[in-house]
């Protein structure tokens, strides 16, 4: 009889603790997660000793599943101040060691093992959260972030790197996430007959990570999700993650139902179903009024507008809790994308039609026109928000374990999406116009009639016509080149047309900008020649630098239509496929879900491909995007 492994040892320590019973009080969790934190030092020097991966690959798999600091363990758990950061600071110590032993030691121990992969992978989402010090008795759960170290690095960079081993460096399993409301309904009074509803509709349920106490609510909305049907079938759960928000004896919970390919619904909890706290910029701000005021100074907005009654819609107005929600989402835009929401208006709105209404929550249009009267924000660039955010998008969810929000969330930062690849095309439509119709226009106008009459002979005159007819080269240059960029504009703008014309695209642009760009300094010298020639205070050379922006304002008019280029190449390069059904009806569209999943679940999109997340991270840079693992 072959000896045990002292590998294999660690493991049945571990298993032992998987029979005790740690969602009691603190002193009891405090006292798991050290019997937790010394296994995990025998185990790593037992597996150091005898590379038994097998033995060893079982230990990584159960030890997060032990974990006594998730949302379903501390579901209703209530923590003084000292509790919570006591038993905080224990489980980063320890889920930092952890994921250390798993970043060292899991390349060399060579095992293509994708369902202890992958139930790995799934520990450490559940366990990527810990313990702030509450203001009420409640125990605070949160995501761990940037501020968050173990050493030196910060957690969210541990992370980055296990799950980059666990997939040896490739893209994660593909990822079908639906964006459907589930039922509403209340919860029953007994839960009899439950399962086997479940049962006759095919399925079967996980709830190893639920709370005892939501356990009958959780399989009832399993039971909800298993009958439901989409476009008059049954909807089918294989294969899906369904993140919704779900009536439990408390109040509201959110959770993730997992469904694999046998048809077994795993339940994960994210979180009790609050809303996000509001960012720091908000406070102080209690009013409606103070609400728009803070958000308007925050990023810029034309305005935020309520939607006056009209014959074919009603009167809609943003309340102070719809504006907190707001604040809190647009507090998660990168820095670089606030740009692009500068004198944009936000809209609260109800949808015109079944389809707006049903399924697309907000809109954002572009181009003149579109104010309702003197009560709405500036008529456009503008994103409508419809009821649908509010009421029924609700029932769905967002976000991981300690972060997550209401699915109206994700629809919000869907349409922020949408106004990067929009509204700087419409800012640069706008100032164009104005740089050829408005005061850039009149100023030269004026002064060229100033000149003509100064300089009607000698030097002041040759440099005069040769400022003229730089300045009409350089328009010429720059007509041929908004042409260029008007058409890359509108072929990239919602889908990429077939290679060769997209090739051909592009090297129009290419010359035409190179065209406009040359001829810019001919002029800029030109103008510097005239000042020197004829006494105008240097008004010559100021005028020009003003109109020379024509060619930069041109670019801007293209480059929003270039980014969702750029986005649709590198999916191509990098094997990125879209993993939502409306991410897969238009390449505009496929941008949008994977911005709004990057901007709420960003652990999430490094899973499914760290390529693509690192991309957008850089700023949707063009070129050889070389993406790096920190």
């Amino acid at each position: 009889m072959q000896p045990t492994s002292v590998s294999r040892q660690a493991l049945a320590a571990l298993q032992e603790v998987e029979k005790t019973d740690a969602t009691t009080d603190q002193p009891t969790r405090l006292k798991q997660l050290k019997t937790l934190a010394g296994i995990l030092d025998r185990g790593c020097t037992a597996y150091d000793k005898d590379k038994d991966a097998v033995a060893f690959a079982e230990f990584l798999c159960l030890w997060p599943e032990l974990s006594p600091v998730t949302s379903a363990q501390l579901a209703g758990a209530l923590f003084g101040r000292m509790g919570a950061d006591e038993l905080g600071t224990a489980w980063e110590d320890a889920f930092g060691k952890y994921l250390r032993a798993l970043i060292a030691r899991w390349p060399a121990m060579g095992l293509k093992d994708e369902p202890r992969r992958d139930r790995i992978l799934a520990g450490l989402r559940r366990c990527f959260v810990t313990i702030r010090p509450p203001r009420e008795a409640t125990l605070g759960l949160r995501a761990l972030t940037d501020a968050d170290l173990h050493g030196k690095d910060p957690f969210p960079v541990l992370l980055r790197r296990a799950v980059h081993v666990l997939l040896d460096g490739d893209n994660g399993p593909d990822l079908k996430l639906y964006r459907f409301a589930p039922p509403e309904y209340v919860l029953p009074g007994t839960y009899e007959g439950t399962a086997r509803l479940i049962r006759d509709e095919g399925y079967t349920t996980d709830l190893t990570f639920v709370p005892a106490h939501e356990r009958d609510a959780v399989e009832y909305a399993i039971m909800q999700a298993a009958g439901m049907e989409s476009a008059g079938k049954p909807l089918d759960l294989r294969g899906a993650v369904w993140p919704v928000t779900i009536p439990v004896p408390r109040g509201f919970a959110r959770y993730e139902l997992i469904t694999g390919p046998d048809g077994c619904v795993r339940a994960e909890r994210l979180g009790d179903g609050a809303d996000r706290p509001l960012p720091a910029w908000l406070a102080g701000a209690n009013s409606v009024e103070q609400r728009k005021g803070a958000l308007k100074t925050r990023f810029g907005l034309a305005g935020v507008g309520d939607r006056p009654v009209t014959d074919a819609r009603p009167e809609r107005k943003w309340s102070v809790e719809e504006l907190g929600r707001l604040a809190s989402v647009y507090d998660r835009v990168p820095a670089r994308d606030v740009e692009a929401l500068k004198a944009v208006s936000l809209i609260r709105d109800s949808a015109s039609g079944d389809t707006a209404d049903r399924y697309h929550g907000a809109a954002t249009h572009t181009g003149d026109g579109g104010a309702f009267d003197a009560l709405i924000a500036e008529p456009t660039p503008h994103v409508h928000h419809y009821d649908v955010i509010f009421a029924t998008m609700t029932r769905m969810a967002c976000g991981g374990p300690g972060d997550s929000g209401s699915g109206g969330d994700a629809t919000m930062l869907h349409e922020l999406g949408h106004v990067v690849t929009l509204c700087p095309h419409e800012r640069a439509r706008r100032e164009l116009l104005e740089l050829s119709d408005g005061k850039p226009r009149a100023a030269y106008t004026s002064l060229d009639g100033r000149l003509r009459s100064l300089v009607t002979t000698g030097a002041g005159a040759t440099a005069f016509n040769e400022w003229t007819i730089a300045y009409s080269k350089y328009t010429e240059a720059n007509d041929a080149f908004a042409t260029a960029a008007h058409a890359c504009w509108q072929a990239f703008r919602t889908d990429i047309p077939p290679d060769s014309q997209t090739q051909q695209l592009l090297k129009t642009y290419a010359e035409a900008r190179r065209a406009a760009t040359a001829a810019a300094q001919p002029v800029l010298a030109a103008a510097q020649r005239l000042d020197a020639a004829v006494s105008v205070d240097g008004k010559v050379t100021q005028l020009t630098g003003v109109l020379l922006t024509r060619d930069t304002l041109i670019h801007a008019l293209a480059e929003p239509g270039l980014i969702l280029l750029r986005f649709a190449r590198y999916a191509a390069q990098v094997g990125f496929k879209p993993f939502t059904t409306y991410g897969e009806t238009s390449n505009k569209e496929f941008f949008a879900e994977t911005y709004a999943l990057y901007t709420t679940d960003r652990p999430r999109l490094w899973q499914l491909n760290w390529r693509m997340c690192t991309w957008l991270e850089a700023g949707y840079p063009s070129g050889n995007h070389q993406p790096v693992c920190p």
